[in-house]
């Protein structure tokens, strides 16, 4: 007699039998295809096989479990950046809408140095301009404005608009008295209209992660040209 698979019920129903399994997987070839989550709980049959025969049945089991397994792994990293990548995309147009805000220069350049951190998940931001005090032009001579030497962008950011970098010493300049703790950076390259020289916006976090080389930029990119656009209205038309 056929064993039963389950158990019989409080109300008199039985449960399907091995012959009835077989007959379900046998009209439907492809049921394992179609439910490869049910391999993770089957059991491989023991080796039966005489000499020098492989068994294969146990052997494409255990790599379909491995597989899925590592399917489902790739599929939590997959979610996992898709989520890390709306929250980066909020947080940047979270920047932009501030840095829209009416107001003067000075109170754009306070948004930037003194909200944008906050918003951007970021410990610091600082303007570097490259020259001495006497070519600031109208930029305010305030905390997060700094004058760098000429070539210190190009020494930093080689020919990219933006760089990621994780060496604390990349962008000390640009941190005054916290540069001893930033640990990673983000650099995005500005065209400032008058005066029209190097200049560059650092992002700087205490977390050696938080901006790593290989993460993408686009978004940055876009950040860094929202930001050059807001301040050049005001640097192009200052007398």
């Amino acid at each position: 007699m056929s064993a039963k698979l389950g158990h019989a019920a409080d109300d008199g129903a039985f449960g399907f039998s091995d012959s009835d399994v077989l007959e379900f997987l046998a009209r439907n070839p492809s049921f394992l295809a179609d439910h490869p989550e049910i391999l993770e709980v089957l059991t491989p049959p023991s080796l039966r096989t005489g000499r020098r025969v492989l068994d294969m049945q146990q052997f494409t089991i255990e790599r379909l479990q491995t597989t899925l397994g590592k399917m489902r792994a790739h599929e939590g990293d997959l979610s996992l950046a898709v989520h890390d990548n709306r929250s980066s995309l909020s947080r940047v147009h979270a920047a932009i809408l501030a840095l829209c805000e009416p107001g003067a220069l000075d109170d754009l350049v306070a948004v930037i140095t003194d909200e944008l951190p906050a918003i951007l998940e970021a410990d610091a931001v600082a303007i570097c301009v490259e020259g001495d005090e006497t070519q600031l032009g109208p930029l305010p001579a305030a905390p997060g404005v700094c004058l760098v030497a000429t070539g210190t962008a190009d020494a930093v950011m080689g020919k990219d608009e933006v760089r990621l970098v994780n060496d604390p010493t990349a962008a000390n300049t640009a941190f005054g008295v916290i540069a001893a703790s930033i640990q990673s950076s983000a650099l995005l390259r500005l065209q400032l209209g008058r005066p029209r020289r190097s200049a560059f916006v650092a992002l700087g976090s205490r977390d050696a992660a938080r901006f790593e080389p290989g993460q993408g930029t686009e978004l940055l990119a876009f950040l860094g040209e929202a930001l050059s656009r807001r301040l050049r209205e005001w640097l192009d038309r200052a007398p």
